[in-house]
């Protein structure tokens, strides 16, 4: 796998990737050249991948029927035309007049999911996907193989060794199966999943692959590669202590600081209109203030008042107290549910974002109540507040809205990642796969 922006993407759908807009370019270059110039080479890609990307269709390819292959495609197909014909619209006449362009245009869709049938066709085939041998049988061995099972995309095959010294004598015997097993899958990677690695672990053995060429990897590392999160139970310190990642330095603090400042000040002066509209709406809806205060944790534990659009009853939890929102909560307002779906009830932390309480991406803040039974039962949960918390984050884009222990615990498995590869790039990456969750409705309660 390869990263790039703190993201691991399968190094064939990268390279597919950069392929495909090659050929983009080049089937468009003719037409644009002669008829608008060099520009339109930088926009029609760049209309045509940012429409694929808002219809999930971006590396690495999820697989969907065939059905929805083609659906998707064409959806994103018409956006991208769309987009491209108002721009054409309000641009000198040489350039919407360039009818070569159109001819291409028409003729794109099935160049463009041909490829991509292609592609995914080639890609499925056992030949093309990397075998990756698992030594172990516990909680991380499992949870390895179901993922490189149900995410074929990734383009590895897995092969599970059940790794057995019950006695010393079975060392050689073990040893001797292990190598059938390399050779017969020509194994050059090797993923160790061992639950007791002080009793278990084949040291010479592995020595002897290494040196040969053989890559080695530990599971936890690689289910955090192939997953964007970090597993929390079976996490040892040493293995977040002398990992790579956790840069604090002051050019990387300095510049998400600007990040924040410039997107908190652009979304605010944009939500103007907004602002207006559902302050009369939330007014004529139910009894009670526009905006919502609430005392939330943030960085290094220092609690601030989190401000929200009022999404539900003035009296929520006056007979229950602090409790988890829900799915279908009774407690929220009509209106609030349409805030919650496109996630309007939390623009107004972005005032919050120039305070300099939040940030604008980071692990979501959560109230003290609740943090006080979460650090009992969940271990590393006070490493959430290390940074600020965010009005988006990596666990809100790859995690639905969580409401039980287990869900938090899930979320923080995605914050540590994100803690521990922070940068303003990976923060952009953030937010534009915030934009496609809001556009679809995703994961709101």
């Amino acid at each position: 796998m390869i990263r790039i922006f703190n993201r691991y993407l399968p190094i064939r759908d990268t390279v597919y990737f950069v392929l495909e807009n090659a050929l983009i370019l080049l089937f468009f270059m003719w037409s644009t050249t002669r008829g608008g110039g060099w520009a339109n080479l930088i926009l029609f890609p760049l209309v045509v991948q940012i429409s694929l990307y808002y219809n999930e269709l971006h590396p690495s390819f999820p697989r969907f029927s065939l059905k929805e292959f083609w659906v998707k495609h064409l959806q994103a197909i018409l956006l991208a035309g769309g987009i491209l014909f108002a721009i054409y619209l309000i641009t000198p006449g040489r350039i919407a007049s360039a009818r070569g362009f159109w001819v291409h245009l028409a003729f794109f869709p099935f160049i463009l999911i041909g490829l991509r049938l292609g592609y995914q066709a080639l890609a499925a085939v056992r030949h093309w996907e990397t075998p990756v041998l698992i030594i172990g049988s516990g909680q991380v061995a499992t949870l390895l193989m179901e993922t490189l099972i149900r995410h074929r995309n990734l383009g590895y095959r897995p092969i599970q060794f059940k790794w057995d010294l019950g006695a010393p004598d079975k060392l050689g015997e073990e040893w001797g199966k292990l190598g059938d097993v390399l050779g017969v899958h020509q194994v050059r990677k090797v993923v160790i999943a061992l639950s007791d690695r002080r009793r278990q672990l084949p040291v010479e053995a592995l020595l002897n692959l290494r040196v040969q060429g053989v890559e080695v990897v530990e599971g936890v590392s690689f289910y955090e590669q192939i997953s964007g999160k970090i597993l929390v139970r079976p996490l040892r310190p040493s293995s977040l202590i002398f990992s790579e990642g956790f840069n604090r330095l002051r050019i990387m603090r300095i510049a998400k600081r600007s990040l924040d400042i410039l997107l908190a000040s652009v979304g605010l002066i944009f939500s103007v209109p907004i602002f207006l509209i559902l302050s009369v709406l939330i007014k004529l809806e139910s009894k009670g203030p526009v905006f919502y205060r609430q005392e939330r944790v943030g960085e290094k534990g220092r609690t601030f008042m989190v401000i929200k659009f009022r999404s539900m009853r003035q009296d929520a939890e006056i007979a229950t107290g602090p409790v988890w929102a829900s799915e279908n909560d009774p407690r929220v307002t009509r209106l609030g549910r349409v805030m919650r779906l496109l996630r309007l009830d939390e623009i107004p932390q972005m005032i919050n974002v120039l305070r300099g309480e939040m940030s604008f991406v980071g692990p979501r803040p959560e109230r003290a109540v609740f943090v006080e039974q979460l650090r009992k039962k969940i271990p590393y949960y006070d490493l959430r507040f290390t940074v600020k918390p965010g009005l988006t984050g990596w666990a809100q884009v790859k995690y639905q809205y969580g409401s039980t222990e287990e869900d938090a615990l899930e979320k923080l498995q995605y914050d540590l990642y994100y803690i521990k590869h922070l940068s303003p790039f990976f923060d952009l990456t953030i937010v534009m796969e915030t934009i496609q969750v809001i556009l679809g409705g995703k994961g709101a309660r």
